[in-house]
């Protein structure tokens, strides 16, 4: 499945995004929860639904800070101003909201995103 939304498109087969089909750095976790995020879309994501979406002992760890530095890499990567968020809401005490219209697409085998670059 491919999204599209602004000028990024995110490849889950390939774990790959890019702005206007140059590869964006990211990777691990702030991948992980963008990809969360994107198939989410539009619905509120409360931290504890993250942390145990993304963690295996969330108890046992800090990851109040790993969300945050998570979030912090996304919105770095895509560009977007917490302040006047076009991605990534935040609706403080609770939790993120994917909030740009997302396109979905499938890979066509031998289109130019399927290709690496």
């Amino acid at each position: 499945m491919i999204y599209r939304f602004g000028p990024f498109e995110l490849d889950l087969n390939r774990h790959r995004l890019q702005r206007e089909g140059v590869r964006v750095r990211l990777t691990g976790t702030p991948m992980d929860l963008l990809v969360l995020l994107v198939e989410r879309r539009d619905a509120l994501l409360k931290r504890t639904e993250i942390a145990a979406r993304l963690w295996r002992e969330p108890d046992l760890l800090d990851v109040d800070q790993g969300i945050n530095t998570a979030i912090r890499r996304i919105r770095e990567a895509l560009r977007d101003d917490p302040a006047r968020p076009r991605f990534i809401e935040t609706v403080v005490g609770k939790g993120y909201r994917f909030i740009a219209e997302v396109e979905e697409a499938r890979p066509e085998i031998g289109s130019a995103s399927c290709r690496e670059r």
